[in-house]
């Protein structure tokens, strides 16, 4: 059977164009040597699972009885009674990966036991028969919740006081997307809570990287190895540049490539892959819709998506975000990968696509071309008829960014289908930068807001002059347009909408006003 490039599962070998998931963590021998707990956390499919069964398989290489299971199965279960029992059958199906002394005992027992303590009694009971160091490795971790978190917790922690040969499990691993503090807030019941001393174990949590540069060449050359069939330098490059060497991206825009022709696959196919992805939804991807409802989340991807300079950094909310894989703690702060940039934007704009009227203004030149002064001529006089119904219609999880995503819908109303929108924002910059991609021509536009009682327009808008310079510059361009929302109470539209052109160095620059 031919190998694939794989996007649902575990990796495994013999079917699977892969690279050791290993070399991506820290070296977890030492820990497990030094009879430590330990979280590893990183976002959903970078390789966790898979990495984690091949560290079981090499600690029992070594002597150890090392066993994966995954706690997946008591996910909304947060009573103890309810999930404990999960837990134990969980493990007992893993049994099989081990001999048949070094395997734990049967569950049905320690179920009928006392809630609270069947998960201790049962781990007790498998060290005292196992005539190895035991070590367990649980993923999914992270899905428990409310009362079933703590027990989980606080039995682990009572394990780990007397763990040893014959007493109880050397090691224990917690594997999720979130890292250690974040069990805890989630498991506060309003009691004193410190199960977390034993996962303590070192200054920096434990993750897993995504591929390099490197890495991505020489996943992508195991096909032309299998097949003869070649990614292209460029095409190479082009894939790590829009996934950052995010496993799963990787994959998935690979697996699309190569399902295009049989031909050399360049960075056409590259671009064609990426745009199917996005469109696909698929269920990797339709999480992140998921994820930017959440408040905490959206909270933080509000401030990357405006430019925030003072988003907090140091904040559970952040360092959430982060542990999901949604945003790239920098500097500079911003969204993980394009490919995820691109998908927040349509998700965070398809709702206001549908507010908007098919476009009724003449946006073609008459060679077929884009005619973004007209497009930007169109939507102001439409954004001054429509913002209170958009601003009272979306009031949701990120009203600050209302004006801003209002016109990258109204953008992507026109371009849909003939060309492509790419964007540009990280905390920090108090802008969003917008490119399209049209026909083979390409417009550059810088947005910025007035901020209610902190900003003056004049400083914003050579701010933003400023800025749409050096954005022009880096793109080779010698006009571009900058839009300057301003969000002052109390501001009638006739001072809001303004319009200057200026020439500067050689540039054009269009400045608007709404």
């Amino acid at each position: 059977m031919p190998r694939r490039f794989n996007t649902t599962g575990p990796c495994e070998a013999s079917r699977h164009y892969m690279l050791p998931a290993e070399r991506r963590l820290p070296d977890l021998l030492p820990y497990v040597e030094a009879a430590l707990y330990f979280v590893l956390h990183a976002p959903r499919q970078v390789g966790k699972t898979t990495a984690m069964l091949a560290l079981a398989e090499r600690l029992r290489g070594r002597g150890y009885a090392a066993l994966w299971a995954s706690l997946e199965t008591s996910q909304g279960v947060e009573t103890v009674e309810a999930a404990e029992p999960l837990w134990l059958r969980s493990i007992e199906r893993r049994a099989g990966e081990l001999p048949a002394e070094d395997q734990p005992p049967e569950a049905g027992p320690f179920i009928a036991g006392e809630p609270g303590q069947r998960l201790g009694a049962y781990l007790r009971e498998w060290a005292r028969r196992c005539g190895r160091p035991v070590v367990l490795l649980l993923d999914e971790a992270d899905v428990v919740g409310g009362s079933a978190l703590i027990s989980l917790l606080r039995q682990l922690r009572d394990g780990f006081v007397g763990r040893g040969l014959g007493a109880f499990p050397v090691s224990v691993g917690l594997i999720g997307m979130r890292d250690l503090r974040d069990y805890l807030a989630t498991a506060s019941d309003g009691r004193v809570l410190n199960p977390g001393s034993p996962f303590n174990i070192k200054q920096d949590s434990i993750t897993l990287r995504s591929f390099t540069a490197a890495e991505v060449v020489e996943l992508l050359d195991q096909h032309r190895q299998d097949t003869g069939q070649a990614f292209l330098p460029a095409a190479a490059a082009l894939i790590y540049e829009q996934t950052r060497g995010q496993p799963f991206l990787v994959n998935a825009l690979a697996a699309r490539c190569v399902a295009s022709g049989a031909g050399p696959i360049g960075e056409a196919e590259v671009w064609a892959a990426r745009e199917g992805l996005i469109a696909a939804r698929t269920t990797h991807l339709d999480s992140l819709a998921v994820r930017l409802e959440e408040p905490r989340v959206a909270r933080v991807v509000e401030a990357v998506l405006m430019g925030d300079r003072k988003l907090t950094l140091r904040s559970d909310d952040f360092a959430y975000t982060v542990d999901l894989g949604l945003i790239e703690a920098g500097p500079p702060v911003e969204v993980a990968n394009p490919i995820y940039r691109e998908i927040l934007a349509r998700l965070l704009t398809e709702d206001r696509q549908a507010m908007i009227p098919a476009p009724w203004w003449p946006w073609r030149r008459p060679d077929g071309g884009l005619d973004m002064g007209a497009l930007v001529a169109a939507f102001l006089p439409w954004w001054c008829e429509n913002a209170a119904m958009v601003a009272e219609e979306d009031a949701g999880q990120y009203p600050e960014a209302v004006a801003h995503l209002t016109f990258m819908a109204f953008l992507q109303r026109v371009v849909n289908g003939g060309g492509r929108v790419s964007r540009e924002f990280a905390a920090g910059r108090g802008a969003v930068d917008l490119l399209i991609e049209y026909r083979g021509e390409r417009f550059a536009i810088e947005l910025k807001r007035v901020r209610p009682r902190h900003d003056a327009l004049e400083r914003i808008r050579e701010e933003g002059a400023r800025q749409l310079e050096g954005y022009l510059r880096s793109l080779g361009l010698k006009e571009g347009w900058l839009l300057v929302f301003d969000q002052r109470p109390g501001r009638a539209w006739s001072d809001r909408l303004w319009a200057e052109d200026r020439e500067a160095d050689g540039l054009i620059l269009h400045l608007r006003g709404a």
